[in-house]
């Protein structure tokens, strides 16, 4: 009896199967880069405008996170740190937020740069608390009692991460 040759077939279909996973993979990436007519913030952009730049397009929406109800953006007028960019990809830890950013700042700085901004914005600081991870969270209510939000400065290998919980009870974005 000659030796059985395995059937190509299985061959074809894996082979389709890849192409179309290779496909599907293409289209995701496609899908999650930016459209080309939206410029890409540079270096020179300023913080308060970054914020709106790097939210999706439509209307803002309430989203439901660990925090509590947030809006699914940040205003324009939200105090970042200067050199803020927004996050490629998002906060790995932190999760679902408002906005989520990077700075060349350390922890320290970064916090104190955001509770300035926010105090000058007219933003109350309720309480700023240190995590084991050498994190630093900031609580801070705006003009009205309902509008609260909590800014998250979050060390990651060598960069910092700025995660904002701006909450529903905000102004829309």
């Amino acid at each position: 009896m000659p030796p059985r040759r395995p059937s190509h077939a299985f061959g074809a279909r894996a082979l389709a199967g890849l192409l179309a996973a290779t496909g599907l993979l293409a289209s995701c990436v496609g899908a999650a880069s930016p459209a080309p007519s939206s410029p890409a913030p540079s270096a020179s952009t300023p913080a308060s405008t970054l914020a709106a730049a790097t939210a999706a397009p439509g209307t803002a929406t309430v989203v439901a996170v660990a925090w509590g109800r947030i809006w699914d953006r940040v205003p324009a007028s939200f105090p970042l740190p200067p050199d803020a960019e927004p996050a490629q990809p998002a906060d790995p830890v932190e999760g679902p937020s408002s906005g989520a950013f990077t700075t060349g700042l350390g922890v320290a700085e970064a916090a104190q740069r955001v509770e300035t901004s926010l105090t000058a914005a007219g933003w109350s600081l309720e309480a700023t608390t240190s995590g084991e991870d050498g994190s630093r969270d900031i609580s801070a209510v705006g003009a009205s009692p309902a509008c609260r939000s909590l800014v998250v400065v979050r060390p990651l290998g060598g960069m910092h991460f700025v995660t904002v919980y701006y909450g529903a009870g905000c102004p829309r974005p």
